[in-house]
């Protein structure tokens, strides 16, 4: 009985190991803007990141910000970034190493391409732009992240949603 029982849980380990492929899918140690082929092939969030404090529901400043949300993004050349409400997504031009943010992100349907990319600014792409359905990105408090309606292989029209979480580090001995 006990070799059977042993058996079904070798059996039903690798039945789910070869059904999800990312279990043990890590969050990236290089800054920058990565593609995934599903939702469950985004890394979660690290509990803890070596050099930083986690700001829970706060950005890098200590103050409030909406850690979940959806974006609209539009085609052509115009990037949108986070905002919470109407403040803009808290980033600064001095002090590159105060703190960190991770976003995860998806498009609203699987056939949607958005375009994302991280910058200083709107007009000011730091890191080469990437396009697909789903994806995550990870850069410092000088930069943002930044969205568009990327090219699809289907007409899917000139508007498009997506949905993310954000993660706000701050610097910590």
């Amino acid at each position: 009985m006990r070799k059977n029982t042993l058996f079904a849980f070798l059996l039903s380990a690798m039945v789910l190991v070869a059904t999800n492929p990312v279990i043990g899918a890590v969050w990236p140690k290089n800054h920058g803007v990565y593609i995934a082929k599903s939702s469950a092939a985004i890394p979660a969030f690290p509990k803890t990141l070596s050099g930083f404090r986690s700001t829970g529901t706060k950005d890098y400043w200590g103050e409030a910000f909406e850690t979940s949300g959806s974006l609209r993004v539009f085609s052509g050349n115009t990037w949108e970034t986070i905002f919470d409400g109407p403040t803009e997504f808290p980033h600064t031009m001095n002090h590159c190493s105060d703190g960190v943010f991770m976003v995860r992100w998806r498009a609203a349907y699987p056939t949607l391409v958005i375009k994302s990319a991280v910058g200083y600014l709107k007009d000011n792409v730091s890191h080469s732009a990437k396009s697909g359905s789903y994806g995550y990105m990870y850069a410092t408090n000088c930069e943002m992240p930044l969205f568009t309606l990327g090219k699809s292989a289907s007409s899917e029209g000139t508007l498009g949603d997506l949905y993310y979480e954000i993660k706000f580090w701050k610097a910590a001995p």
